[in-house]
């Protein structure tokens, strides 16, 4: 039994703060403003006294393309940081000295907007630097990349013919990048990709990160991603209790099926659209800064229609990824369709990103009961700045990522890292939910930005009955902060550290061997994924 005293915040429905929280065997006991006779602060019970410290429910990311930033930030690396190409370079060969033996190298982050050049780096200027093994750098926004010849060269025919294959830069957007992207996956020795996302538990659980809705599915062979994920994740809810939920990225509802999967969806092969990084995210209207363009579709609304009717009709949970206001309607109009289909009250199906959503959708979404997974760390980025979506949006980006009438319509709205596209740290989308750049009036309370990350995320996948607020009988998944967020200005809450994460009422325990998370992860009862 624990006793913990001071500030504890429920996130309940009602918002309640409490003095006293009693954690028995993984379970709340008991919240109250004073401690009843039963209940000894000696003996056998472990009391912990807060202080100007606070305890609230663990953190969750609701959208997380979990592998892929596994392998960024434990195998491969990031170069966002660089100020100028000739910095990048510099990252890639200090990192590469130490990768000489790899098949393939991928890494991440760069940005035309946040280096001196205002362009990105090309093929030659990798070739310089990294000559002789096949190299991608994935741009920061998930949806274009830069390759060396050396990776080039490997490429089938079938990536080099399509749409957005730039082979004088050596740039990859549209269709050539999601099928790029693909065959470089394929490369990953499968060693690196388990001692990447066995590590990366780890990463997470420094963030206060208890839960994570995992989006998989990019080109590993046979799917090995989805099968890894799924054996690794159990095996970590086994040791410490951390809970993966799994989103299969593929229209091909018989994969789900016979995986015994209950989610769909994701990103890359159920991207409506691109993103504006590319400017290949689907809009009504052309971009400002080229009126021949409008986006991509990257589906033919008969093809979304029906998957959405056949996924529906299984009982699955669907997330489509659409940013631009003509995807954000067709999912809209898909999902309609495969509820008009088949009727379902509490299915939970989700449209991923919606950075700009038709103030007509708004209503229909809150009516369809269609919830929303927002990133709130892309408002705050620098690599994407609001001087750049205002060249290419025009006025339309003051209406974006309209977060406060999401909420007020009655819509769920969970938090997300994208991950590796930010870095997955709810204190970062926290504090870009409460200073949104856009419209300040769309900046969220505290409490709501907070929910976004606990009790939001639960609720997208079913888990609100033991998780996501501090109640009698739920799951003590918990945080120590070093700071009470409530007492805070919204402009400081970037100081908020986590100090410890409990699971289950256990203080999370780092390290474990790839051994023995494999072993463990196929063997005993197995876990919700």
């Amino acid at each position: 039994m624990q006793i913990f005293h001071g500030k504890i915040i429920s996130l309940d429905k009602n918002n309640t703060v409490y003095g006293y929280l009693v954690e028995d065997q993984g379970r709340i006991v008991y919240l109250g403003d004073s401690l009843p006779a039963g209940y000894s602060t000696g003996g056998h019970s472990n009391v912990i006294e807060l202080g100007n410290r606070a305890l609230m429910p663990s953190f969750g990311d609701a959208h997380i393309h979990f592998s892929s930033w596994a392998l960024i930030a434990v195998s491969y690396f990031d170069v966002r940081e660089a100020k100028d190409i000739s910095e990048i370079q510099q990252i890639i060969r200090e990192k590469m000295a130490g990768n000489k033996k790899k098949k393939a190298v991928i890494a991440f982050g760069v940005s035309k907007h946040s280096v001196r050049e205002k362009r990105l780096i090309r093929r030659e200027e990798l070739d310089a630097v990294c000559p002789d093994i096949p190299f991608i750098l994935v741009c920061y926004d998930g949806h274009s990349a830069v390759v060396n010849s050396a990776m080039m060269e490997k490429f089938p025919d079938s990536v080099k013919s399509l749409r957005g294959f730039d082979a004088g830069k050596g740039h990859l957007f549209n269709e050539a990048y999601l099928a790029g992207t693909d065959y470089a996956a394929s490369l990953v020795p499968p060693l690196d990709l388990v001692n990447s996302i066995i590590k990366s538990f780890d990463l997470l659980a420094e963030k206060g990160v208890g839960m994570i809705h995992a989006t998989e599915g990019i080109g590993f062979p046979n799917d090995l991603d989805i099968t890894l994920v799924s054996l690794i994740a159990g095996a970590a809810t086994k040791k410490s209790r951390f809970q993966t939920r799994l989103f299969f990225q593929t229209m091909d509802v018989e994969k789900v099926l016979k995986r015994k999967l209950p989610r769909i969806g994701g990103c890359f092969a159920t991207a409506l659209d691109g993103c504006f990084g590319a400017c290949d995210a689907a809009l009504h209207e052309p971009y400002s800064n080229d009126p021949e363009n409008k986006g991509i579709l990257f589906q033919e609304e008969a093809a979304v229609i029906e998957f959405a009717k056949k996924a529906n009709r299984e009982g699955l949970q669907i997330e489509m990824h659409a940013i631009g206001d003509a995807a954000v309607s067709r999912a809209v109009k898909a999902i309609e369709a495969a509820l008009t289909d088949h009727p379902r009250t509490d299915h939970r199906h989700t449209i991923i990103h919606a950075c700009l959503i038709p103030e007509a959708d708004i209503q229909k979404i809150a009516d369809l009961g269609i919830g929303i997974t927002l990133q709130p760390s892309f408002l705050i980025s620098p690599l994407e700045p609001l001087s750049y979506l205002e060249e290419i949006l025009g006025s339309r980006i003051q209406k974006g990522s309209p977060i406060k009438s999401l909420i007020q319509a009655g819509i769920h709205v969970s938090g997300g890292s994208d991950a590796p596209v930010t870095y997955p740290d709810p204190i970062e989308g926290i504090f870009g939910a409460c200073n949104h750049p856009y419209d300040p009036d769309q900046s969220l309370s505290v409490v709501e930005a907070l929910k976004m990350y606990t009790s939001e995320v639960a609720w997208t996948t079913f888990d609100e009955k033991d998780r996501g607020s501090l109640e009698k009988g739920k799951i003590a998944d918990m945080v120590i902060l070093n700071r009470d967020p409530l007492s805070m200005r919204p402009e400081d809450l970037r100081s908020l550290k986590v100090e410890k994460l409990f699971l289950s009422g256990q203080e999370y325990q780092s390290g474990m061997g790839i051994m023995g998370m494999l072993w463990n992860g196929m063997t005993g009862r197995k876990e919700k994924i």
